[in-house]
């Protein structure tokens, strides 16, 4: 349960905090001469100061990204509190505020990745280097369901790469780090092809040999071998017409990917044999299968921006796509008991068309339409299945007898929408913005699951654990028919208005306060894990599997629905500069009221959706920089969250509720009583934690830059990231919960004063903290055994960058 007295107390040492730092900074000394760097971000669709959006935005330049040594966007978010993108065990996770996809084919990201302005819908597109020459990374918090579109209900990752220059330029950037023989190497050319058209080239290798063992295999990893480059070409065709082209490809490819099993009470199977051996909780483990990814991605875009009289028209037309092939060891045991070979294959087209006034008018507006078609085909055949190779089981004790073709997921998709935003000017200092956007989308599917040759082991009662049986004995079901279907021509149509109100105030020449109310949506789809029966089940022959011409009820196909979700979010804020320009604090305070939340849980071998009932973020963040002296400069950013299930009564128990409803209660039938053993039920999980929403998280960054001579200087980086305990696994099983933790990074950097070269050392983890990013139970078994996605330990690499 939520312990709310805790979360009140560390409340109030948050709102002491930022209380204090207020007072701090208002209390600062005023040096003319300490001024900040403005922000300039394009989070409403043209250039503005950071400070001028009324929208909770943490932004940082791409030069910023370089000087304090981030690879990966993953490591950006540690000084974004309230944001948590990682790995994931089967796919990337990106939350904000508490909000995110669950684990599911069928999913699409809850927070939208925009590249260039392109929409990026799917998580294996988040492979690329979203870190490599860049101009800067926005993170909108909150909906953004008007310039954003659809399945933007959590927020929106605003990335912008950096564009061909008018001069000749470039850089070489290698880091190497020798522990774990990481290899990052990036190369940029960027200048004039002709007096009209300059180019610009990036080109990323990035290889790395491991830290973690799987001593059942001999093998190290995460052994990574990437490559990408980034083409671009920019065309000023006339004084008011500029064209931008950008091709990338990326081969990406993990060997040996890390998880361990953490917990386990060590069953044997019924060959004898260990099955989980509990070696590390971090960096060691034994496998009797590699887990393995191989990604490729490709994207074209072509953007237009044509300056008219009256405003810009700006055209932007995407293809983006990946293949993507995998091996997984699906039941993490030392033992063949479910192994697997995903697949998949995605294309998407879109165009945007937007006209944006100059601004500084009495009204200021956008207007435009979106249009976006997607394909996606999916498959995961099974390359081992004995599920009694994996000890006690939670589930029926399949065997694979045959070879199996592999199934289909093909889903086809198209949406369009217009959108319009308007900012009305009243007065010098009130404003008010209103905007409106209209979507409809459309999904058909074709779903296909073969089970030949299925069948399971009849320990239970029957002649011995090596007995297969071909039907259940007593239904007599044929267990291939209990594990395939065929679901085609599937279709849901779904259309959405999305409106948003705000007025902003300048309250001083340098205070603007804020406030606005917003909806969003995501839409809703198909389950891409179900692997139960279809409408018709055959009965037949116990161990011959031969069909008797009889029939029973399988499944209906809406049994892969989930519903879409919506939001109305609530936030009014605050951002001040402060000391004459030295320093900033900015402060939002949000609830937002989401139905039908999409939740993922482990649910025997696959990961199963649905839709919570209702459910609520809520919290204060704050985020200030203060440049102290010439030298010195400090930044901070905290936040508070509460964010929880207001009405969920149908999540799934976990396996100690399962396997021991005595012992653990909590598992309920539909009137409120505590199951029996045998009995399945559900949790009612309502006012408890969402996932990846940590009470408390907090950033403490401090920045040194000295020259030590006419030539050189000193710049000296060093972070403190905090993260309060949070869960991964829906069910919320307390042996799931990731305990808080503190993370110190470093880097001590000599450059030239003219930027030319920099020589750093890097240490990332300094303390060397032993965290999980994700945590769930091991599937099939009822061992009380979980895995989790451990987190890389302490490195310390140099890095080198020459530009010219």
């Amino acid at each position: 349960m939520v312990d709310h007295t805790f979360a009140r107390t560390r409340r109030s040492l948050l709102m002491a905090a930022i209380s204090s730092a207020s007072i701090a900074l208002t209390a600062a000394p005023t040096q003319a001469q300490l001024m900040l760097e403005e922000v300039i971000v394009t989070a409403q669709k043209r250039e503005q100061s950071l400070q001028d959006v009324p929208i909770s935005v943490a932004a940082m330049s791409g030069e910023k990204i370089n000087d304090i040594g981030i690879t990966g966007l993953e490591e950006l978010t540690l000084y974004t509190p309230n944001v948590n993108i990682n790995k994931g065990q089967a796919q990337p996770n990106i939350f904000i505020r508490g909000i995110g996809a669950g684990t599911n084919g069928g999913f699409e990201q809850s927070v939208g990745l925009y590249i260039d302005g392109v929409y990026s819908g799917r998580g294996r597109l988040a492979a690329v280097p979203l870190t490599m020459d860049l101009a800067r990374v926005e993170i909108l918090k909150g909906p953004q369901g008007i310039l954003f579109g659809k399945n933007t209900i959590g927020g929106a990752i605003n990335i912008t790469s950096a564009k061909p220059t008018e001069q000749f330029e470039g850089y070489v950037d290698v880091l190497y780090e020798p522990e774990h023989g990481e290899k990052l190497v990036n190369v940029v050319l960027s200048g004039p092809i002709s007096d009209t058209v300059s180019g610009r080239l990036a080109v990323r290798y990035d290889g790395f040999d491991g830290w973690w063992d799987n001593e059942q295999l001999n093998e190290e990893g995460p052994d990574k071998d990437n490559w990408y480059a980034r083409a671009s070409l920019r065309w000023e065709a006339t004084d008011t017409l500029e064209i931008l082209a950008k091709i990338e490809y990326g081969e990406f490819e993990t060997n040996a990917k890390p998880s361990v099993v953490y917990q386990s009470d060590q069953p044997q199977n019924f060959l004898g044999q260990d099955v989980f051996p509990i070696i590390d909780d971090l960096d060691r483990a034994a496998y009797d299968f590699s887990d393995w990814d191989d990604t490729e991605t490709k994207v074209f875009a072509l953007t237009a921006n044509w300056e008219l009289d009256f405003a810009t028209f700006t055209s932007i037309s995407a293809y983006s796509a990946y293949d993507f092939l995998s091996q997984r060891n699906s039941d993490f045991a030392a033992t063949p008991g479910l192994h697997r070979s995903p697949l998949e294959e995605y294309e998407q087209f879109s165009q945007e068309l937007r006209l944006v006034s100059p601004g500084g008018d009495t009204v200021d507006w956008i207007v435009g339409a979106y249009y976006q078609q997607s394909e996606l085909d999916r498959s995961s055949p099974n390359v081992a299945l004995d599920f009694l190779q994996s000890g006690p089981l939670a589930v029926p004790a399949l065997v694979t007898t045959l070879p199996n073709p592999p199934g289909l997921y093909a889903q086809e998709s198209d949406s369009w929408a217009i959108f319009a935003q308007g900012t009305w000017n009243l007065a010098d200092r009130w404003r008010i913005g209103v905007g409106i956007r209209y979507n409809e989308e459309t999904k058909e599917l074709d779903k296909v699951t073969f089970a030949n040759g299925l069948g399971a082991r009849a320990g239970a009662g029957l002649p011995g654990a090596n007995t297969i049986v071909l039907a259940n004995p007593a239904s007599g079901a044929l267990i291939s028919d209990l594990r395939s279907h065929d679901f085609k021509g599937l279709e849901r149509d779904e259309e959405k208005f999305t409106w948003s109100l705000n007025t902003q105030w300048d309250a001083t020449d340098d205070m603007m306060l804020y406030a606005s109310v917003s909806t969003g949506f995501k839409g809703g789809g198909f389950d891409g894990a179900y692997t139960g029966a279809g409408e018709i089940v055959r009965t037949g022959n116990l161990f011959t599997g031969e069909p008797d011409g009889g029939t029973i009820p399988g499944s209906d196909p809406s049994i892969l629905d989930f519903d879409d979700e919506t939001v109305v979010a609530y936030e009014i804020g605050g951002k001040m500069t402060l000391a004459d320009g030295a320093a900033e604090l900015n402060i939002a305070i949000f609830r937002m009221e989401y139905e039908d939340l999409q939740v993922s849980s482990l649910v025997g071998d696959v990961f199963k959706v649905g839709n919570a009932g209702e459910s609520i973020s809520q919290g204060i963040e704050i985020d200030g920089r203060w440049r102290l002296t010439q030298s010195w400069t400090l930044g901070a950013s905290a936040a508070y969250l509460d964010a929880h299930y207001d009405f969920f009564d149908t999540a799934t128990c976990t396996v100690p509720q399962q396997e021991d409803p005595l012992g653990n209660s909590g598992c309920l039938h539909p009137d409120g009583s505590n199951i029996a053993p045998g009995e399945t039920g559900a949790q009612d999980l309502t006012d408890e934690t969402l996932l990846f929403a940590p009470d408390v998280s907090a950033n403490l960054n401090v920045e040194y830059y000295q020259p030590v001579s006419n030539s050189m200087a000193l710049r000296v980086n060093l972070d403190v990231n905090y993260t309060d305990e949070f869960y991964s696994a829906l069910d919320l099983d307390p042996n799931t919960i990731h305990p808080g933790y503190t993370k110190v990074n470093a880097r001590i950097a000599l450059a030239s004063v003219d930027g030319l070269w920099s020589v750093a050392l890097i240490g990332k983890n300094l303390t060397d903290k032993k965290t999980r990013v994700w945590n769930n139970d091991v599937p099939l078994t009822d061992s009380n055994s979980y895995f989790g996605v451990p987190e890389r330990p302490r490195s310390i690499a140099i890095q080198a960058r020459y530009r010219f």
